[in-house]
C-alpha cells in the first residue's frame, strides 16, 4: 500500500497559496480604503470651511471693505479672489497651509446688483492645487 504523505502535503501546499492570495488582496483593499477615508476627510474638512467662511461674508453683508484695502496694498484689484489660508486642523494659519480657500465676487444680474450680493468660495488643496469644493453664495444687501 502506497502511503498518501506526499499527496496531503500538496494540498496543504495549495491552500497555502490560496490564503496568502487572499492575504494579499485583503491588504490592498485596506491600504485603499484609508488612502480614500484620508481623501474623504480632507473634502469634508474643506466643505466645513467653504461654508463656514461664506456665512462669515453674509454675516458681515458682504462687507469686505478690509480685505479689499489688503489686497490693493499689494496692487490688485477688487476683482482678484480674497485668499485665507488654513492649517489641517482647519485654523487660520499665515504659516504653512494644507488649504487655500479664495473668495471672489460674483456678477449679479443687472436689476438685482443694490439688493443682492454674490460670491463663490472655493477650496484648493495647497499642495497640489486640486480644486476640493467650490460653493456659490448669495446675500440680501
Amino acid at each position: 500500500m502506497k502511503s498518501k504523505a506526499p499527496l496531503v502535503m500538496m494540498e496543504q501546499m495549495v491552500m497555502i497559496l490560496v490564503f496568502a492570495l487572499a492575504a494579499a488582496l485583503c491588504l490592498r483593499a485596506f491600504v485603499l480604503s484609508d488612502s480614500m477615508s484620508k481623501e474623504s476627510e480632507r473634502r469634508d474638512r474643506a466643505v466645513l470651511l467653504c461654508e463656514n467662511l461664506a456665512e462669515d461674508v453674509k454675516n458681515s453683508a458682504g462687507s469686505m471693505q478690509k480685505e479689499y484695502a489688503a489686497l490693493a496694498a499689494d496692487g490688485a484689484s477688487q476683482s482678484d479672489p480674497i485668499l485665507y489660508y488654513y492649517d489641517g486642523k482647519g485654523r487660520r494659519t499665515e504659516g504653512p497651509a494644507v488649504y487655500r480657500l479664495e473668495v471672489e465676487p460674483v456678477e449679479v444680474e443687472e436689476g438685482l446688483a443694490p439688493y443682492l450680493g454674490k460670491a463663490v468660495v472655493r477650496a484648493l488643496d495647497e499642495e497640489s492645487g486640486k480644486e476640493l469644493f467650490n460653493l456659490e453664495f448669495a446675500w440680501q444687501r
